[in-house]
């Protein structure tokens, strides 16, 4: 023991030197690592996760060249144009190889979801092993997997904030704030999607308003999105026609609102079993993906648009190249897709196939409307059923329709009809699952 201890223990020395010693023993630490250390971790953590979007979003074109020969993004025309055995052998192969990856990775303790660290602070996401189960996301998704690409960059950019807060020391409230801040720009990065990027933070990730909070998201997913910049490249992910909206539009956004409601329903309900019962078994991964592959090329041959994270779906119908047979089979067959690879154990994100089904069924809406006697426009409906359809999984109708926004750049006009129907649509889905439990109580 020291002697200044041994001195104010006796009853010596200084009055306020006693009591400042006595203050230091009892008093907590603070609350905050300091303003300076946090702007330095905002700057840090937009730069990495720009880096880690830049980067994920190279892997993916590199596959899906390597797989598919397809030099641009997944369409119905790069997929149609590639031949069958190797649209069936690409996703099955992939399928395989990244099956047994995982397999391992599983077998030596796997990779934490984001979420579940962001519920449980004390947790951490292990570097290396969440790196290298979003590589395998990339592979599937690039190969022909039906699940999200945004679930790799968002767990990278993740990693990459946690291993900085404990490089700056940050305490446990500002470590889960960086790592949130982070999954929202590594989608922010790969989609050029800033605002996106901060309302994925707020409203679905960390549920919260605080100031502070707002701030870290907006600028973490601001920096993000300028770094991916020279990679990525600035334009809109969807190119959307600037047509007026008419009145056919808004009649449209009348009956999206329940329909939405119901196809997003199915499509969180299908996709929550589907994880519910994925296989648990990690020897049995690499046949169970080998099979998705296949069974998923083959479908190819008959639905071009199905393979990948929906991405082709979405330009298809953006362009009003989507007819009435493939899009009514899409919004049954793209949940179905999505579901059969997270039963087979694949990991990923459902923003875009959530998206693409809502399209499938603007589509199928838009060009049922003539039969009735409605003119609307195909793209304008199925942008507005997927923004639907997504607000209804996510929960989050803010979220989703600055997200449908930010994608295509669409007529101002139409911001206002995504974010009613996104609103609407959310709202009636909550009531129809608070009467569904509500029966399922009283039974």
């Amino acid at each position: 023991m020291s002697a200044e201890i041994d001195t104010t223990t006796e009853g010596g020395g200084h009055p306020q030197r006693r009591l400042r010693d006595r203050l230091s023993r009892v008093a907590p630490e603070p609350p905050t690592s300091g303003w300076r250390r946090m702007v330095l971790a905002v700057l840090l953590v937009g730069v990495g996760s720009g880096a880690a979007g830049a980067v994920f979003w190279l892997l993916l074109h590199g596959v899906q060249q390597l797989a598919l020969g397809a030099v641009a993004p997944l369409s119905a025309d790069t997929v149609a144009g590639v031949p069958l055995l190797r649209r069936l052998l690409a996703p099955a192969i992939a399928g395989l190889l990244c099956g047994l990856a995982w397999w391992w990775l599983r077998r030596h303790g796997g990779a934490e979801p984001v979420t579940t660290v962001l519920r449980d602070p004390d947790r951490r996401l292990v570097f290396a092993r969440t790196w290298f189960d979003a590589v395998l996301q990339t592979v599937v998704v690039g190969a022909g997997a039906s699940i999200g690409r945004e679930g790799a960059p968002r767990q990278g950019a993740a990693a990459v904030a946690t291993w900085l807060s404990e490089r700056l020391r940050l305490d446990r409230t500002e470590r889960r704030l960086m790592v949130g801040a982070a999954a929202g720009a590594g989608l922010a990065a790969v989609y050029n999607v800033p605002l996106t990027g901060a309302l994925y933070v707020l409203e679905v990730l960390l549920v919260t308003r605080r100031w502070r909070a707002v701030v870290a998201a907006l600028a973490v997913s601001g920096i993000a999105t300028v770094t991916a910049w020279p990679v990525v490249g600035r334009q809109p992910v969807y190119p959307f026609p600037t047509a007026p909206v008419t009145a056919g539009t808004w009649v449209g956004a009348l009956v999206a609102v329940p329909v939405t409601a119901l196809v997003g329903i199915a499509f969180a309900r299908t996709t929550s079993v589907s994880r519910h019962l994925t296989v648990h078994r990690p020897h049995l991964l690499p046949v169970t993906l080998t099979l998705a592959g296949a069974a998923t090329g083959l479908a190819s041959w008959w639905l071009p648009t199905l393979p990948g994270n929906g991405k082709a779906v979405l330009d298809a119908a953006f362009v009003g190249s989507l007819t009435l047979l493939p899009a009514a089979l899409l919004v049954a067959a793209k949940p179905a897709a999505t579901a059969s690879w997270l039963w087979s154990g694949a990991a990923g994100g459902l923003l875009t196939p959530a998206l693409a089904t809502g399209a499938a069924t603007g589509a199928v809406v838009a060009l049922l409307g003539p039969y009735v006697g409605l003119s609307v426009s195909v793209p304008q409906l199925a942008l507005v059923m997927a923004v639907g359809v997504l607000a209804v999984t996510q929960r989050a109708p803010l979220f989703a329709a600055t997200f449908g926004i930010e994608l295509t750049h669409p007529p101002a006009l139409l911001w206002l009809v995504l974010v009613l129907t996104a609103v609407a649509a959310r709202a009636l889905a909550e009531a129809v699952r608070r009467s569904a439990s509500a029966r399922h109580d009283r039974a």
